[in-house]
């Protein structure tokens, strides 16, 4: 009877992490399709050099956003029972932190300008400030929205909040023509996240209680901010090279290519890290349940995004062409290669779900700390052949580091991790094999229209993943994962309507 017990939890478990995949899936279609207008629509109204300071503040100014979550979040989701009291303990923590993070960004803001030698970068540092402030608020309400598995709620949150965004942006694009939009946008996407998730939390927050002891989930935050902060330096030092060695126009063209592989890769791996962390944490001691579910995010995960990076390695000239437009077409070999990288970003994912659900954030430090110096050097002696070789650079060490996070994940959280390398391995070949039969094709049909070229490579990278279903067993394992996956999404669109 236990164990028939068991087995019913787990598949209740396994029924809310799908339906939390399918939800989260939906509501990141739709923020794709808002963050695609917002670049298209943007790409247009704005110079590289708009886009150049933001990203240079932000490549500097973002680790601000660390020092306000602490890892305190994630320590909330993660823990095995949370009481009232702990929780309103955390949340005045959060919010004390946001104000240092806020204040630290605020008076940065004269030393960021002068680093890179951009008077205009002072005053956009000092209202970027604002965004961490908010964000050390909505810190604990979001985490207590996950920790109750209410993803619907965070995915119309995180929905509405973008296109509010997009749409300011736009607005004052219109009217200034500026670099001002994009700030307006970072400043109202967190504003309207925290009045919305505040509203629908169902809770407020008393005042601290000192019998409340959140030393577990402190001692947990810390190692998780030094993993993240290390991790942080290595994803941005490509924007800080290139910024401080080739400009903001430089630095603009980047942070747009960036921004391509990112539009699929950052609108998936975020969200699908908040459901899976829950969902591990409630069976991180039973290894069988935990292997399993590894397995099947990342072929969910994996099947969803690396389509669409192929896309990019292989055809990005038309990509370029449709989202940004044709003065933006010099990006096209910039985005074939971070693309690249895009993929092994999409894999090292899989290890931080491991050393997080676990509570092994003190091994994820470690190799962070062992790890992260390699991504700078190699960024560094690429920038010696320009941003190009920036590029290559930070995309040769990203793949390097995939195969060592996951063996790491696997030893700290002992757990086998055969199952998640295969299936890693399965993904990139498969797609490769789909990517580089659609680009042949748009290369021998030559279509002189960017719209054409896609729709070609697009039918024919799908002809060529239906012989690869037929021919290789395993693929088709995945296939039907990916297909119930699908189906628990319309359901619950059905439910919805």
């Amino acid at each position: 009877m236990a164990r028939t017990g068991t087995q019913e939890s787990d598949t209740a478990l396994g029924r809310q992490a799908a339906r939390g995949g399918a939800v989260t899936m939906a509501s990141q279609v739709a923020r794709v399709c808002v963050q695609l207008v917002s670049l298209t629509v943007l790409a247009r109204l704005l110079d590289p050099k708009d886009y150049g300071y933001l990203a240079m503040v932000l490549a500097l100014a973002g680790a601000a956003e660390l020092l306000q979550d602490f890892g305190l979040s994630k320590a909330a989701v993660q823990a095995r029972t949370l009481t009232s009291g702990q929780r309103d303990n955390l949340f005045w923590i959060n919010s004390a932190l946001g104000l240092v993070a806020g204040a630290v960004v605020l008076f940065a803001a004269p030393l960021i300008a002068a680093a890179y030698g951009e008077p205009e970068l002072e005053p956009v540092t000092r209202w970027i400030a604002v965004v961490f402030v908010l964000g050390g608020v909505l810190a604990q309400f979001r985490a207590s929205l996950l920790r109750s598995l209410r993803f619907t709620v965070v995915a119309v949150v995180e929905v509405v909040a973008s296109f509010t965004g997009m749409s300011v942006a736009v607005a004052v694009a219109v009217v200034t023509g500026s670099y001002w939009a994009l700030v307006a946008q970072q400043i109202t996407v967190v504003l309207v996240s925290t009045v919305l998730t505040i509203s629908v939390a169902g809770w407020r927050p008393g005042l601290p209680d000192r019998r409340a002891s959140v030393r577990e989930q402190v001692s947990y935050g810390s190692h998780l901010l030094g993993a993240q902060a290390v991790n942080y330096v290595g994803m941005n030092v490509d924007t800080v090279v290139v910024g401080a060695r080739f400009g903001a126009a430089a630095t603009g063209l980047y942070s747009r290519a960036f921004q391509m592989m990112m539009l699929p890769v950052g609108q998936l791996i975020w969200p699908a890290a908040r459901v899976a962390l829950p969902v591990l944490s409630r069976v991180r001691h039973d290894l069988g349940p935990f292997a399993h579910y590894v397995v099947q995010g990342q072929s969910v995960l994996g099947h969803a995004i690396v389509p669409l990076l192929m896309l990019l390695v292989f055809i990005p000239r038309p990509l370029v062409e449709i989202v940004l437009g044709e003065r933006w077409l010099d990006l096209a070999p910039l985005v074939s290669v971070l693309a690249v990288a895009g993929v092994f970003q999409v894999l090292t994912a899989i290890p931080g779900w491991i050393f997080m659900s676990a509570g092994a954030t003190k091994a994820q430090f470690r190799l962070a700390l062992s790890t992260r110096p390699f991504v700078i050097v190699a960024v560094l002696a690429g920038s010696y052949w320009g941003v190009m070789g920036v590029a290559v650079g930070y995309t040769v060490a990203t793949a390097a580091l995939w195969p060592v996070s996951l063996w790491w994940a696997g030893r700290a959280a002992n757990v086998p991790v055969r199952g998640v390398a295969t299936g890693a391995i399965r993904l990139i070949v498969a797609h490769t094999i789909a990517g580089s039969v659609a680009g042949g094709v748009v290369h021998l049909v030559d279509a002189p229209y960017p719209w054409l070229a896609t729709s070609v490579a697009l039918v024919a990278m799908v002809l060529t993943l239906c012989v690869e279903v037929a021919l290789w067993r395993a693929l088709r394992v995945d296939a039907r994962l990916l297909v119930r996956a699908v189906g628990m999404l319309r359901g619950r669109v059905r439910e919805a309507a």
